[in-house]
């Protein structure tokens, strides 16, 4: 996830059977997505300032209280059995790769040379009947979770048992670290972007305007950060300052219904169509997207591999089970919590 530039893509999606046979089920959002569009095969658009004329150009992102520093990022050979974990949304590999993943109202958790540990955290008790997005600090003591209709909790999975506190209300549902150290999410049902600096004080609105659906985000390395909207099928770019849009961009469109986002170390952008199923891979010099993965049943949120896990693998959250697709190439980019 090293350089990202606005994306110009031309290919028509097809909708593929869902997978190993599970029911396809979509775990996600339910939103009406409408007729699927066509996806630009014009040039890219440039970032639009928006108001306050803010420089779309790098290095505007607030410095805030600074990068977390997660160490040297390390990559192993280890490829655990992911079978037995299904019906996911919310993904997220520790850097001694350790696999959390959301359930029905908990999250669970596959320890290295473990086995799936369901409902490791029950939020059921504080009526949260759905968990989608997961998050690690850069120290991987705290896990932030997005349950919607309920909020934000914060687990302390170093405690025994782990314990955790609801900081935000809404219904938050790609969460990640920004580079100023803050948490990011986003809000599906107001169609926003929300940030909190995790000082204590309320969360504040990053988006100047509707993003219809907002649903999986990830920050690139020149600090612009990629929102999927889920009812539009498509992919903006962001430029912020001081953690408020200036810019946006369309990067992609005619996804479908885009779920999970993330990055590599060369820029490119791996996107998951939870309708169809497909996890494909957005060039980051533009053309082509590459089709990846087929038949994953309401695929969502995507995890590269970390630690003593190989980190080209590439694992994506399923109604069905838990897929790893095995890339062999590029790794994925270094965030905060590997």
């Amino acid at each position: 996830m090293t350089r990202a530039l606005p994306l110009s893509l031309a290919l028509a999606l097809l909708l593929v059977a869902c997978d190993d046979g599970a029911e396809p089920t979509d775990s996600g959002p339910q939103v009406d997505a409408g007729p699927p569009s066509t996806l630009d095969s014009g040039p890219p658009s440039t970032l639009d300032a928006g108001p306050g004329g803010g420089d779309a150009g790098p290095g505007d992102d607030d410095a805030g209280p600074g990068t977390p520093d997660a160490g040297p990022m390390t990559c192993g050979d280890q490829r655990p059995d992911v079978s037995g974990i299904r019906g996911t949304e919310g993904l997220v590999i520790a850097r001694d790769g350790t696999i959390y993943y959301s359930q029905n109202g908990a999250v669970g958790r596959l320890a290295p040379g473990g086995s799936p540990e369901n409902r490791f955290v029950d939020l059921s008790g504080d009526s949260a009947r759905t968990v989608w997005g997961l998050v690690l600090d850069a120290a991987n003591e705290t896990l932030y979770v997005g349950a919607p209709g309920r909020g934000v909790y914060v687990i302390d999975v170093t405690a025994s048992p782990p314990t955790f506190t609801r900081i935000d209300a809404g219904s938050p549902n790609g969460l990640t670290l920004g580079p100023d150290g803050a948490l990011y999410w986003s809000e599906f049902s107001m169609g926003a972007v929300m940030r909190n600096d995790l000082t204590g004080g309320a969360s504040t609105t990053v988006t100047t305007s509707p993003i219809r659906g907002a649903n999986g985000i990830a920050f690139a390395d020149d600090g612009s950060l990629y929102v999927a909207s889920y009812a539009t099928g498509t992919l903006f770019q962001l430029r912020l300052q001081r953690g408020t849009e200036m810019a946006r961009a369309t990067a992609a469109t005619g996804l479908g219904s885009p779920d999970g986002v993330a990055l590599d170390q060369d820029g490119n952008v791996y996107v998951t169509d939870n309708s169809s199923g497909t996890l494909l891979m957005l060039p980051a010099g533009g053309g082509s997207p590459m089709t990846l993965e087929t038949g994953v049943a309401a695929a969502a949120s995507i995890e590269f591999g970390a630690g003593p896990l190989t980190c080209t693998d590439i694992y994506v959250a399923s109604s069905g089970r838990l897929r790893r697709h095995e890339m062999g190439t590029v790794a994925g980019r270094a965030v905060p919590w590997h």
